[in-house]
């Protein structure tokens, strides 16, 4: 018998770009498969699909608001999967699998290569970090609008080269154009005029007149048109309030963005490179008066960087860093057109240079060690992300928000973090109450639940105005009459807690000035009253003890009025002798960075806190009061006999439309928001909140994993 010779031969140059194509989107496909989502967002978007599943969701959440293209694809996932962890896990990995074969398809389309729908693909998912991340916190709903805008604009550039599909590839962009507009509010202001120049531009390569042009962009019109109608029905009512989120522009502002866009460096390079393929390119055209897919990258980008200025110049008050995908979304495609050039340039000069191989390998070779050079970089960012929003344990979560289902009144609200009170919103569609950053949250409604969450799970009650929210609470105690007073302030929209009226630092000291009669902690809660007129809100507390064989009372009175940007705190100490007594402002959240004390009177300056240092002034005033600096780096209140007033003032606060003037009562809360049961997590924060929490009236009744159920009995 003859010996049989097996030969092995190498994929042909064209292969090549499929077979990268197919091994990146199934590793990174599994790279999202077997990683752990848990970000809140990911619970909304499944409490969005739940009116298409003819399941409810809560009263306060307008559910008409989100536009419905995405939500109703992830109700048929979930159908199909049958389970919520499931369904939208599998969702985030078909999406994913579209975005990187939308960019593949834009790319071939634009230059004619498959290697440029390679160099698309590989710049979208492995060179920056902005796509990715979408799917690290669960933004599925600006991905799923970048990949109808890029299937979009591919479409009406195919149906500005005529041919034989020309009316169809009309229909196929219009439709993609159409339904990426109600697909993500904030992306649709991108995608409507960059769509419709696209369009404009690919009809004018074909049609000589504006009548042919507009007969051929009329499928596009018609997409439009259905789409804004929807926006004027159900979007724009319902939606008004998202472009007033007090927060946004100082923690969420255009800083962010060009902080999104330049952090990460090979995102930088992708986009140095596409900017630069644009001037060049869109030159070249120009000099030879044509309309190319340079010139049409350069008015698709040119729009959107109009779009992002205007907004930015209009002070709109919107979630900027969202912005990047879709100022990278024209960016990477030319960077991809560019990247083919390069890479054709270098390896004909390897060829040349070596004399080995041809220009062709060489290239093959070189878009391998880009591949293989930013795989590990980019799982490795994707999964820092995630692991930042996961729960804490999934799993436990579905069992816990099952056994209350089960137990609990279905009209009642669940308390519980923020995380997992979305999650809860979306696997049940029941009430959730959770503290929330102002700047996460875009409706009134969603602030006053918040501070709500936060008085509730943190304090034995707080003070509120649009400048200040002021927390009474004893630690890990639940005493009627809590002794400390944390005090936060009202920072660019956003409250801040800057400074804390510990007990352990209040003390009633003799007529020397040295010997301790009692500290605050010593004291027993005597009493505490609100008193309120609609404008000004007070908080009145006192405690008193034998201490030595001498009574000693303590009295507080904390004040604020409505839109006032000064907060008030009165302070006496009676004994039967002659006595004085002091109290001591730590910083609280915020480290204090630097502080100008003179005589009655401190300007303090913290850390850093979204765009500005927040700055805050305190002034004493009493026969015998003063200031004086601790060791510590706080501020001692001192009187050596007679009561004080202190003046708290947030220099660095605004008017923001957050919540008036009032004291939010722990059990007045629970019975306004009708919580039936509180999920709490083993956390070092827990054994506190238990604490007040069966003060309240509630038990544990169900631990679960991580996971702890208390309820009324």
């Amino acid at each position: 018998m003859r010996p049989v010779a097996l030969a092995m031969r190498w994929p042909s140059i064209d292969l090549w770009p499929l077979l990268l194509l197919g091994s990146i989107l199934a590793g990174v496909a599994l790279v999202l498969a077997t990683t752990e989502i848990g970000g809140g967002d990911y619970g909304q978007w499944l409490m969005t699909a739940r009116p298409y599943l003819g399941e409810g969701v809560p009263d306060y959440r307008a559910a008409s608001a989100v536009p419905p293209v995405m939500p109703f694809l992830l109700s048929l996932v979930l159908k199909l999967a049958g389970d919520p962890l499931v369904g939208v896990h599998l969702f985030a990995v078909l999406l994913l699998v579209a975005l990187g074969v939308s960019a593949y398809l834009a790319g071939t389309t634009f230059f004619e290569t498959r290697w440029a729908g390679l160099l698309a693909l590989i710049g979208t998912l492995l060179l920056t970090d902005r796509f990715l991340d979408l799917f690290a916190f669960g933004g599925l709903l600006q991905a799923g609008a970048i990949v109808l805008l890029w299937l979009g604009a591919a479409a009406l550039l195919r149906a500005g080269l005529a041919g034989r599909w020309e009316w169809a590839w009309w229909a196929a962009g219009g439709l993609c154009i159409g339904l990426a507009a109600a697909t993500h509010v904030g992306t649709a202001t991108i995608i409507v005029p960059a769509g419709l120049l696209v369009g404009l531009l690919s009809a004018t390569r074909v049609a000589p007149t504006w009548r042919g042009r507009l007969i051929r962009l009329a499928p596009l019109g018609a997409a439009l048109f259905v789409a804004g109608v929807y926006w004027l029905l159900f979007l724009l009512p319902g939606g008004t309030e998202l472009a007033r989120n007090p927060a946004s522009l100082a923690y969420r502002g255009p800083g962010r963005l060009v902080e999104a866009l330049t952090a990460y460096w090979p995102g930088v390079l992708v986009t140095a490179l596409g900017l630069a393929g644009i001037i060049a390119g869109g030159i070249s055209e120009r000099r030879r008066r044509a309309i190319g897919s340079w010139t049409l990258l350069a008015a698709w980008m040119g729009v959107t960087v109009v779009v992002v200025l205007g907004a930015i110049l209009g002070g709109a008050a919107t979630d900027y860093p969202r912005f990047a995908t879709p100022l990278l979304a024209p960016v990477v495609i030319a960077a991809a057109g560019a990247g083919v050039i390069v890479i054709r340039e270098a390896g004909g000069w390897l060829a040349a240079v070596l004399r080995r191989g041809s220009p062709a390998a060489w290239s093959v070779s070189l878009v391998v060690a880009l591949v293989a050079a930013s795989v590990p970089p980019a799982v490795i960012a994707f999964g820092t992300q995630a692991n930042g929003y996961r729960l804490v344990d999934p799993g436990s979560l579905v069992q816990a928000v099952s056994w209350i289902d089960g137990h609990v009144a279905a009209d009642a609200t669940i308390v519980a973090p923020v995380r997992e009170g979305k999650w809860i919103e979306g696997l049940s569609g029941r009430a959730a109450l959770f503290s929330s950053a102002v700047r996460y949250s875009f409706r009134p409604e969603e602030w006053r639940r918040s501070l709500a969450a936060d008085a509730l799970l943190r304090s034995g009650g707080a003070l509120v105005n649009e400048f200040f929210f002021a927390r009474f609470t004893d630690g890990a105690a639940a005493d009627a009459v809590p002794r400390s007073l944390v005090i936060g302030v009202n920072h660019g929209g956003e409250y801040v807690d800057l400074l804390k009226v510990a007990a352990t630092g209040t003390r009633i000291v003799d007529a020397d000035g040295v010997t301790t009669l009692a500290t605050l902690p010593n004291l027993a809660g005597e009493s505490r009253g609100v008193s309120s007129d609609g404008n000004a809100v007070s908080v009145t507390s006192s405690w008193s003890a034998e201490r030595h064989g001498v009574p000693v009372t303590f009295r507080q009175i904390v004040s604020v009025m409505s839109g006032s940007s000064t907060l008030e705190v009165r302070a006496s100490a009676a004994t039967s002798t002659a006595s004085g007594f002091e109290l001591e402002l730590t910083s609280a959240e915020l480290a204090l960075t630097g502080m100008g004390l003179i005589d009655d009177q401190a300007e303090l300056t913290f850390a850093v806190a979204g765009s500005s240092a927040p700055r805050i002034r305190v002034v004493v005033s009493g026969a015998s009061a003063a200031l004086q600096p601790t060791d510590g780096g706080g501020i001692r209140v001192r009187s050596s006999g007679g009561p004080i007033r202190l003046l708290i003032t947030d220099l660095s606060g605004a008017d923001s439309p957050t919540i008036g003037a009032e004291f939010l009562d722990p059990a007045e809360l629970v019975a306004a928001y009708q919580v039936g049961a509180v999920l709490l997590v083993r956390d070092p924060a827990f054994e506190g909140r238990r604490i007040r929490l069966e003060a309240l009236g509630f038990h544990l009744v169900q631990t679960v994993g991580p996971y702890v159920v208390m309820a009324p009995p």
